[in-house]
């Protein structure tokens, strides 16, 4: 093969972020038996909101999660807005002086999801970044690793226009193939919010808890 002279640069990339939480299952713990509780407690905690996308058994909560004065709930929000601040510090290279100009707003609430539970393709309008906190992680299923997992897709809306050998096998970085997220406790994903994405039908028995936040 002729070796040509050229540079390939990545362009229009998309930032997910993904880390664990340290020595987080003392918090897990309590986060999972106060959304169970309040879950309990029916409409007083259910958001009003209907949800299109949402199918089967989802419970989802009000939007505003991180202004409960519980404990668990506060110390989770903490972790989150500092991750969150860290990255958007790095992936913008703003200076300390910079950030501590900032001001960050939160919609943030939880869903608890049973077998058959899904939520269809949707992005969320007016925030730049969001989040999935994973608090239970649910039944794994054998022959099923899609069950419950994040699937996220290309944002160049143009990007599937043509396909052929030419571009079918390219690199992941380049790739239009999906990309799915299998949730682990524990573990935070920040992602754009302009970033399409849906959560597959969950298979297992137990239900799973999952924190989701916006900023």
């Amino acid at each position: 093969m002729t070796q040509v002279d050229a540079k390939i640069t990545t362009v229009f990339a998309t930032p997910l972020v993904t880390t664990t939480l340290p020595d987080s299952e003392n918090l897990n713990r309590a986060l999972a038996e106060l959304f169970l509780q309040r879950e309990q407690q029916g409409e007083k905690y259910r958001t009003p909101v209907h949800i299109p996308t949402q199918v089967g058994d989802i419970f989802e909560s009000t939007f505003d999660l991180f202004e409960w004065p519980d404990e668990p709930v506060q110390q989770l929000a903490r972790e989150c807005h500092r991750i969150l601040r860290d990255y958007v510090a790095a992936l913008n290279k703003y200076s300390e002086a910079e950030m501590n100009q900032f001001r960050f707003h939160y919609h943030a609430w939880f869903h608890i999801t049973r077998r058959g539970g899904y939520q269809s393709v949707h992005y969320h309008p007016k925030a730049s970044w969001s989040g999935i906190y994973c608090v239970r992680a649910g039944d794994s299923v054998e022959g099923r690793p899609e069950s419950g997992a994040v699937k996220f897709y290309d944002p160049r809306g143009a990007v599937f226009m043509h396909a052929d050998p030419g571009n079918e096998r390219l690199m992941p970085s380049f790739s239009a193939t999906p990309v799915y997220l299998a949730h682990t406790q524990g573990q935070l994903v920040i992602f754009p919010s302009f970033l399409m994405h849906e959560v597959l039908p969950y298979l297992g028995e137990s239900e799973r808890r999952a924190r989701v936040s916006e900023s």
